[in-house]
């Protein structure tokens, strides 16, 4: 049956065809900007954190607020742990993996003029206590490495190592060993030179490792000295867990117990239960969205199969003239999957742009992140299946309207 043939009849009968559109647009422009804000929430939980995660452990709260620790006391403090039964790698750093600490914000510009914003991890043999997976390159060398607060000076390149992804970004297909990195806008800068490649890392601005920026993060050849912010990394012996877990927290009050203020509280954990709790809000916002998405698809469903059934109901004499004429219980089911179908396709048109317009005006007085346009077919699509999944069953029961219906009045 012709498109032409179905609009002269939605056009007799308009109210309810009307009714099921603006439905399935309010349904579906809430559908795809609760899709992509709960993908927001999603994407730094799924990306790989590229680190040792079941041998980690992570020692923070070890901040000095009225001075900074002092580049001795740092160095004991990791003699201390290296010392614990089970620890196998130790470093200091101002900031780590699921640890903010000191907030390294910063950008590189490659050869291609690329500019890629990016967390930045400092510490002594980071890359090794992480237990980073190295893809090409190497790592830092020993005489490399320069105290925090310092200079590069001679304007010396810095070598640095950069994910994968970063990889790609700042160099696209070509070789990033050994190409030189600077910083935006920085004339003084004398440059960075890539010396290693690793698979994954990912950065600790959790906010931002969306949109496949989760692993925008590179190494410094930095000590951490002077500085009012400590944290450490310790890599420990599968099988003594736990034992290194006890020997940390001790060996961390015997040495910085007397020097903490009396508020300061120092935590050490293993990385998956750090883990755990700075994703705690993204699953409590991941279920507000759930039922949301859950709550828009079961009445969006319900108000289909109950306006179709209604309708389908008003029609049974029309229906049964059709099966008296020759009609097929199959051409009665495919008429109202395809009226279904034509009825739903303008309300997810219609409901794509005031998803899209509608997420432009609420970014106006909301911090909601822009809805980039390929999440709009997803959702359309998701409509589709739904409202043909919704009038199937009033569908299948249009069909078994006998053709004897057709001599009696309704």
């Amino acid at each position: 049956m012709s498109i032409r043939i179905h609009f002269s009849s939605l056009r007799r009968h308009s109210l309810m065809p009307l009714l099921v559109l603006l439905q399935v647009a309010l349904a579906c422009a809430i559908l795809c900007n609760v899709l992509f804000l709960a993908w927001q929430q999603m994407e730094p939980m799924l990306a790989p954190s590229g680190v040792d995660g079941a041998n980690l452990i992570l020692v923070d709260g070890l901040d000095a607020s009225d001075r900074a620790w002092t580049a001795a006391e740092v160095q004991a403090g990791t003699e201390a742990l290296r010392e614990v039964p089970g620890v196998r790698a130790v470093s200091a750093s101002n900031s780590l993996p699921m640890i903010r600490g000191l907030m390294f914000a910063w950008a590189y510009q490659g050869p291609t003029g690329a500019k890629v914003g990016m967390n930045a991890y400092v510490g002594y043999d980071l890359f090794d206590t992480l237990g980073l997976q190295l893809v090409s390159g190497r790592n830092f060398l020993s005489d490399e490495y320069r105290d925090f607060g310092s200079n590069q000076g001679n304007g010396v390149l810095e070598p640095v190592i950069i994910t994968q992804s970063l990889a790609r970004q700042l160099f696209g297909d070509a070789q990033p060993l050994g190409k030189v990195l600077h910083i935006p806008g920085d004339t003084k800068d004398p440059g960075a030179v890539v010396v290693g490649v690793v698979r994954h890392l990912l950065r600790n601005q959790i906010g931002m490792a969306t949109n496949g920026r989760a692993d925008n993060t590179v190494l410094l050849p930095i000590r951490v000295a002077a500085s009012s912010w400590l944290c450490y990394a310790v890599r420990v012996d599968p099988a003594l867990r736990e034992v290194a877990l006890r020997g940390v927290r001790k060996a961390i009050r015997n040495q910085f117990g007397a020097l903490l203020p009396v508020d300061s509280t120092p935590k050490a954990e293993f990385y998956a239960t750090r883990r755990t709790e700075v994703f705690k809000s993204r699953r409590a916002t991941l279920g507000l969205f759930a039922g949301v998405a859950l709550t828009v698809v079961v009445v969006t469903v319900i108000g289909i199969m109950g306006l179709t059934g209604f309708w389908v109901q008003k029609r049974t004499r029309q229906i049964g003239i059709r099966r008296a004429l020759g009609a097929r219980r199959i051409d009665i089911l495919r008429y109202f999957l395809a009226e279904n179908a034509l009825i739903v396709s303008v309300g997810v048109a219609l409901g794509m742009a005031l998803a899209y317009f509608g997420n432009a005006w609420l970014m106006r007085y909301y911090e909601l992140p822009h809805l980039p346009w390929t999440w709009l077919p997803l959702g359309a699509v998701l409509m589709l299946l739904l409202g043909q999944l919704a009038v199937l069953s009033p569908a299948l029961r249009a069909a078994q309207v006998p053709p004897v219906v057709a001599t009696r009045s309704v």
